[in-house]
């Protein structure tokens, strides 16, 4: 039995951002295990163990980021594979006008077919060798408001690859241009900032009464992305159907309205 757990980042804390890729703790002496090692003993060779940029929660102190972990399994006979996990659905929530980072969930590729998600909980889910899997982990929410974050701690991240130069304006209302990306050359547009800044604030709180099934259909059809379904609009969709989750939806809404709108300017 191959049994493996992932890092997550830990939430926006008072006065600075969450650590990123936070090791879980199970109990004394249990940290990540060593890809190296899992692959000696395991049948699986694993092909990314790294940070992914934009799971960090958005707040004037950013989550940390969570992680995405995959493999090929290799040599495998009569084997399942089964995950017991969290946050799902129930996305790590930010606090005092912070955002929601990322979703956990499990993706399979089995050998000649499609990905397809399997989601947080599963069991008993066939395997067989050449079959491919990620797990991208969540990472902590934001404290307090985005738009209140510094730019310059924006661009920071940006060079180090925490953000994306797109959720930067996004999520934060930080306008970045790229001048050299591999000599981290990048300017703040200031004037644009304070534009897009304004333009956020004065829109935020109705994305989030956007029609829910209106916002899953533009997500079906890729106008939108799923960091925009749960930072932008609240919703939250079923990634194997695409079908948007109502009651979930509507709960998740609700705790955006508690714990980042009451916070807003």
């Amino acid at each position: 039995m191959w049994y493996d757990w992932m890092a997550g980042g830990h939430g926006g804390r008072i006065d600075r951002d969450g650590a990123n890729a936070i090791s879980p703790v199970f109990g004394i002496g249990l940290s990540v295990q060593p890809c190296e090692g899992q692959e000696r003993l395991t049948p699986v060779v694993t092909s990314k163990h790294e940070i992914i940029t934009d799971s960090g929660g958005p707040g004037k102190y950013r989550g940390g980021c969570g992680i995405e972990k995959g493999g090929t399994l290799t040599n495998v006979d009569n084997s399942v594979i089964s995950v017991c996990c969290d946050r799902s659905r129930s996305v790590p929530w930010g606090l005092f006008g912070g955002l929601p980072s990322y979703p956990h969930g499990t993706w399979l590729k089995p050998t000649g077919d499609d990905e397809r998600f399997l989601g947080a909980f599963f069991s008993g889910v066939v395997i067989k060798e050449g079959d491919s899997f990620t797990r991208p982990s969540a990472g902590g929410g934001g404290l307090g408001d985005p738009l209140d974050r510094e730019p310059k701690k924006v661009l920071h991240d940006v060079i180090n690859r925490y953000v994306s130069i797109e959720r930067a304006i996004k999520d934060y209302g930080v306008v970045i241009n790229e001048v050299n990306a591999e000599l981290d050359q990048y300017i703040i547009d200031d004037a644009a900032t304070e534009e897009m800044r304004q333009y956020i604030r004065n829109h935020r709180k109705q994305w989030l009464q956007k029609d829910m099934h209106y916002v899953g259909n533009l997500f079906e059809k890729g106008e939108i992305n799923q960091l925009d379904l749960i930072r932008q609009y609240g919703v939250l969709v079923d990634l194997s159907t695409g079908e948007v989750l109502e009651k979930s939806t509507q709960q998740f809404r609700d705790m955006l309205q508690k714990r980042s709108v009451t916070y807003w300017d």
